[in-house]
């Protein structure tokens, strides 16, 4: 799975003084590397995947020093190295969803560093930051807007939004965050939020924003589609200003569903009674129809099972779906577990999209009495 990444949690991926054992007639290469100038071993080190980075850091305190540096970061970014990685929210009942990060070995691993987020957040990603906005405490809707920092794992705080909104629905187009439903109260349901990147301020309108519970939300073609319950749809034209709005008469509502993501501005879900005669479907807005992906095979059975509680997301071009067995959400005992799949994707012929299953791995594991929730899952950029 070279598409998805690792990034070290804050435990610098393990003892930072444990030293590698070095054997009879073999020769010490960090010494070697570390005669050279400092510029060199960053440049050096830049270009080694950072998958690699926690077992790198273990070679010398040099090497360490320069992998927590804020100038490796600087020195990829000039040299146009970057990398996709795969972060999830996951929750256990009674507990606010946590970080998980999926890395080089296949594992999701807490992100110790980052606090628990609020539930019901919505969330977008710009570059390597994940914007975490609004959301519930257990008591109240939130206004607050949390930025993880993917490179650094830590966080800080934006102006708050005007109306409290949970299980909003988010989308960034042209340098701007739009904002829509998940309000409490009828007046703010009613009002679209717009948060100016540049300006780092928020601005109102007064279109409609339909819903109360939105089920998911992707942009497509500079327009953000929302789904919300009883299959009620909207897509919001942010250069028009306008919200047009369906509810059972769309080609789209009818097999949209919460495991979805949008790659190179074609719609992915997941239709387990495989009604376009495949269960990865895509959605063309241009010719207003789901279309099946074809050549899909070597699917786990857990995909059919508990397809309406996974999350997609696109790495670097890929589907990559976390499905987990989250309809046992009463306590027992046993192996819980969180399956990813990833796919990739092929377009033929100009309209036929194929897809090819590359991995099948169970990335999580737990025997706790509580079933793991998949809240929702991003690709970031670093």
């Amino acid at each position: 799975m070279a598409v998805i990444s690792d990034i070290s949690d804050g435990d610098h991926g393990g003892a930072p003084n444990k030293k590698p054992q070095k054997q009879p007639g073999e020769v010490n290469t960090a010494t070697s590397l570390e005669s050279l100038p400092d510029v060199l071993i960053d440049h050096i080190i830049a270009r080694v995947p950072r998958s690699n980075h926690p077992e790198l850091s273990l070679v010398s305190k040099l090497f360490r020093r320069i992998i927590a540096s804020p100038e490796l970061r600087l020195t990829r970014s000039h040299l146009a190295i970057s990398e996709h990685v795969l972060y999830a929210l996951l929750a256990f009942p009674l507990h606010p969803p946590s970080w998980y990060i999926l890395n080089a070995s296949l594992r999701l691993r807490r992100v110790n560093t980052l606090p628990p987020m609020p539930s019901g957040s919505a969330v977008v990603t710009i570059g390597h930051e994940i914007y975490v906005i609004g959301g519930s405490n257990g008591s109240e809707y939130l206004t607050s807007v949390t930025v993880v920092d993917c490179r650094t794992h830590t966080c800080r705080s934006l102006p708050s939004m005007r109306s409290p909104r949970y299980r909003a629905a988010a989308g960034v187009i042209d340098g701007k965050i739009y904002v829509m439903g998940g309000c409490v109260n009828r007046s703010g349901r009613f009002r679209v939020e717009t948060f100016d990147l540049e300006r780092q301020v928020w601005l109102g309108s007064q279109i409609n924003s339909l819903w109360r519970d939105i089920v998911t939300y992707d942009v497509m073609k500079e327009k953000i589609y929302v789904l919300g319950r009883h299959q009620c749809l909207g897509v919001y034209n942010p250069t028009e200003g306008t919200l047009q709005s369906y509810l059972g008469r769309c080609n789209l509502g009818g097999l949209w569903q919460a495991s979805s993501c949008v790659v190179d501005d074609l719609l992915y879900t997941i239709d387990p009674g495989c009604s376009v005669w495949t269960p990865i479907i895509v959605f063309d807005p241009e010719v207003n129809a789901w279309k099946p992906v074809k050549g899909v095979c070597g699917l786990p059975p857990c995909l059919y099972w508990y397809a309406y509680e996974s999350k997609m997301a696109n790495v670097g071009g890929k589907l990559v779906i976390l499905v987990g067995n989250q309809s046992q959400l009463f306590n027992y005992y046993g192996e819980k577990y969180i399956w990813c799949v990833e796919i990739a994707l092929e377009r033929r012929h100009g309209y036929e999209i194929w897809g090819k299953v590359e991995t099948v791995e169970v990335v999580f594991e737990t025997t706790e009495s509580t079933t793991p929730i998949i809240e929702l899952c991003r690709s970031v950029i670093v």
